[in-house]
């Protein structure tokens, strides 16, 4: 055992640390919570007695404490800790300051493992028996862990661990999440709607508030004008609100005052997942200052049917006046789209207009508090933003609440069950939990009582930290919501992590950069593995996602490394979603494999597949020895890969496909889609040319008819010591494609090829297929004889074929240039080679004079012409 002197008397048991003395480093002094909060940490415990000033012999971790010294005695097997007086003691379960110093066992022996950067959750009470609430035991757990640097393993024994609230890792820059693994440890989130596990820093804050415009419990939410502050409801299924055959969304505003912008939103359900496609709104609430003394026009747009219906009609204006509070419901029946606005006390008026069918909210769209969003899906981009005032008591139905004019409300809406029969939302700032803005959903419960609904808030402005966490070993489920949910996560760590049961997989957003994930399991309903925002040099590892609609999803500044990926069932949409508008925007991949195997278990109306992947305006797309599979049996027309550039994006970009196994549709016109105003390029498709399907058939893209930005290259590539690209075998550009026939227009062949040719012999090369119709080919052919001889000659016909017999366009090739060794022609007796048919494909035909063997190099290009329209 070690020894050490004392700078006070002790007794056999007592806790020893150091005494914090500079000039005297090794002197320790009694433990006691007064002196560990200054920092230092448990050193051992006293063997025997010691006078001030004296040596005492001491245990040191990792050895084994008699019971006749610590004086614990017989007693249960549990953590002990060090007590007021720098004594040993047990403790069950533990608090958050407890200075931990080991376990004992029943008859009270310590083994010594000094520590404040470990903490087991059952030490602190979790039951890990899916039962109760284990969310207060894993809380005190995580605050228990090293004061001031929030560093250190909270650990989960096997078991499942049932929360009623997320856990929130918000002020523990250096905390580790560890299970015993993920097949066995397991937290599952019940009875709210909300993520299992939040990641974020403390200085998002909450969503700001002021005072109440109603009575009641609580406050009202801030809006500054051009502000950002808002919360998605949509995070929340109670809020997924399509095909409802009516609904209501009411609240209470005061606007300051008149926003300079023009529009300004209240509530909109808005949002789009890239510019190829339309912007949706299944509902909206907007103010627009009209120029008219201080008042603004109110007007609401909602979806039904499957067209935009908005209310009022132009000739009958609502009005809202600055600094009056007003309550303002939208409704739609079935048959009536109306929109009601009043003085709390006050009958209100009443703009309606006739509507029909269901409300049509589309999975991309958020339901945003206070701003209208143009994209970044899933997230949110503020198209029109908020106006500067408050927002009290929203509440948003599954019924049309109010079908006839009445009086505006004074207080919040009540939280009783009696009332809320048709609720699915209702937020009175009376709820606010960490960082979450909370609310009630009796969505799925009517006459009970609510499920808390916890959404996290999206801050304004650039972030001042990040939140750096490392999850291993570890299953979150969540049926209301997703497994985990961060934001501003740098460098954070998710490892052999599961997420089942769940309505979203993992979701990480807002600078985010530098994380990665490595061994994930995915298997929810909606979302898989969502990066959005600021998600640059992320590695992704060892990815499989099964049942979810979208499965892969980067949007943003996406910098995304990929490998070993096993994603797409039967109920996906677009297995692999990439749109980005910044200029180093990447995918990278490698070993990815996209499938539809699952598909025939589904009936086909229920197949929703669009691409296996769609990329809008990346910088860099690069898969390799990938498999991308969308091959349905039934009819749909499912290409493999769409790559659209509708919106500006980053200009220039590169997409490349190496060796990968495109395996579309059976009658599928196209294996990759261009559209948008500019077109990717270069697109570069490098291995195969043939299909394994319907007999091997060739590679087809869909064009627009703008430029050839596509090239196939079949065959080997290759970098040269000077860094030069070389290829070697054949590559196309295609002109024209018709999509109707699945038929090449016009495109344009290259091949290369070499041969020797013996004395007096003749040999044919770069054989090219000739297309029904005209083709024009145009050959280069170089010749090397033994003695450093050579010559060049470039060499033009052309063919017409109509069935299997073709034609050339003059008697014989045109030589339409030579060149040689011989004072700058080719020698006198070599004779220049001829471009010719032979079952149905141009060759090089080259000829060697008597006595000589010449080797060839043979460049050859065919252009394909476009057919006269009827």
């Amino acid at each position: 055992m070690p020894t050490a002197v004392v700078a006070v008397n002790v007794s056999a048991g007592d806790v020893l640390c150091p005494v914090k003395d500079t000039t005297s480093p090794q002197k320790l002094t009694k433990a006691t919570p007064a002196a560990l909060a200054t920092g230092v940490t448990v050193t051992g415990i006293a063997a025997e007695p010691a006078v001030a000033g004296a040596t005492v012999t001491y245990f040191a971790a990792s050895e084994t404490v008699p019971a006749a010294t610590t004086g614990l005695g017989p007693g249960p097997a549990t953590a002990v800790v060090v007590d007021g007086s720098a004594r040993a003691e047990r403790r069950f379960p533990l608090t958050p300051d407890a200075w931990v110093l080991g376990p004992c066992d029943a008859q009270g022996v310590l083994s010594l493992a000094p520590r404040h950067e470990f903490a087991n959750v059952m030490d602190f009470g979790a039951k890990g028996d899916d039962s109760g609430d284990d969310w207060a035991a894993i809380n005190a757990a995580m605050q228990s862990l090293t004061p001031g640097t929030g560093t250190g393993t909270v650990y989960f024994p096997a078991g499942t661990y049932r929360i009623s609230r997320p856990i929130v890792v918000n002020n523990y820059p250096g905390i580790e999440l560890l299970g015993e693994s993920q097949q066995s440890t397991a937290i599952r989130l019940l009875g709210n709607f909300g993520p299992t596990l939040c990641i974020t820093p403390d200085t998002v804050g909450h969503f700001p508030t002021g005072d109440a415009l109603l009575s009641g419990p609580g406050k009202a939410g801030v809006f500054r004008l051009n502000g950002g502050n808002t919360v998605d409801f949509r995070d929340s299924p109670a809020l997924d609100m399509d095909g409802l055959d009516a609904f209501s969304v009411e609240c209470t505003i005061q606007v300051d005052q008149v926003p300079v912008t023009g529009t300004t939103a209240v509530i909109t359900s808005s949002g789009r997942r890239n510019a190829r496609d339309p912007q949706n709104s299944a509902f909206g609430v907007f103010l627009t200052a009209d120029g008219t003394g201080g008042g603004l026009a109110l007007s609401a747009t909602v979806r039904v049917g499957g067209r935009d219906v908005s209310v009022p009609p132009a000739a009958q204006p609502l009005r809202v006046q600055t600094g009056v509070t007003t309550h303002i419901a939208l409704t739609y029946d079935g048959s009536r789209l109306r929109l009601f606005a009043g003085s709390p006390g006050a009958q209100t008026d009443v703009r309606e207009v006739p509507a029909a069918g269901k409300l049509g909210q589309a999975l991309e769209e958020g339901v945003y508090l206070g701003v209208y969003s143009g994209g970044s899906w899933p997230e949110y981009h503020p198209v029109t933003k908020q106006f500067p005032g408050r927002i009290d008591s929203i509440r948003l139905s599954d019924r049309a609440m109010r079908t006839a004019p009445f009086t505006a409300p004074t207080a919040k809406f009540p939280t009783d069950n009696a009332s809320n029969l048709h609720t699915l939302l209702l937020v009175n700032f009376d709820l606010d939990v960490d960082v979450f803005t909370v609310g009630r959903t009796w969505k799925d419960r009517p006459g009970s009582s609510p499920i808390l609904v916890h959404c996290l808030h999206h801050r304004e402005g650039p972030p001042n930290d990040v939140t750096s966490p490392i999850v291993r070993r570890l299953t979150f489920q969540s049926s209301g919501g997703a497994g985990i949910q961060a934001q501003l996560a740098a460098e954070t760590v998710i490892d052999q992590v599961n997420v089942t049961a769940a309505r979203d997989g993992i979701r990480f957003r807002d600078v985010s950069l530098r994380s990665g994930f490595e061994d994930i399991v995915i298997a929810v309903g909606r979302l898989g593995l969502v990066l959005a925002g600021g998600t640059a040099l992320v590695n992704v590892k060892r990815l499989k996602v099964a049942g979810a609609q979208y499965d892969f999803v980067a949007t943003g500044a996406i910098g995304v490394f990929a490998r070993d990926w096993l994603i797409g069932t039967g109920r996906s949409v677009v297995p692999v979603m990439l749109s980005s508008g910044a200029n180093y925007g990447f995918f990278h991949g490698t070993g990815v494999a996209i499938s539809s195997e699952d598909a025939q278990n589904m009936p086909p109306e229920g197949r929703k597949w669009q691409a296996a992947v769609m990329a809008s305006s990346l910088t860099s797309l690069l898969l390799e020895s990938s498999v991308l599979q969308p091959a349905f049996s039934d009819t749909t027309q499912c290409p493999c890969v769409i790559l659209d550039s509708s919106d500006n994006g980053p200009g220039a970009s590169n997409y490349t496909f190496i060796n990968c196994d495109f395996q579309p549709s059976p009658d599928s016109h196209a294996i990759l889609e261009l559209s948008g105003r500019t077109l990717p390029h270069p697109v570069r498709i490098i291995g195969s040319r043939k299909t394994p399907l319907d007999g091997g058939r060739e590679i087809p893209w869909t064009l627009p008819h703008q430029a050839p930005l596509v090239s196939f290259l079949g065959g080997a590539v290759s970098t040269t010591d000077t860094g030069l690209t070389q290829w070697q075998g054949t590559r196309d550009w295609i002109f024209a494609y018709d999509a109707a026939t699945g038929l090449f227009q016009a495109r344009e062949h290259e091949s290369q090829a070499t041969g020797s040719v013996p004395a007096g012999g003749t040999v044919e090369l770069g054989a090219m297929p000739l297309a029904a119709g005209t083709t024009f080919v145009r050959a280069e052919v170089v010749a090397s004889g033994p003695l450093g001889t050579g010559a060049r000659w470039v060499l033009e016909q052309g063919f017409a074929r109509t069935g299997e017999t073709v034609a050339t366009w003059a008697p014989g090739t045109r030589l339409a240039e030579a060149f040689g060794s011989d004072g700058g022609v080719p020698p006198d007796d070599w004779e220049p080679p001829a471009l010719a048919a032979a079952d149905g494909r141009a060759v090089v035909r080259c000829t060697a004079p008597d006595g000589q063997k010449l080797a060839f190099t043979v460049r050859l290009r065919a252009v394909e012409a476009l057919a006269p329209a009827p």
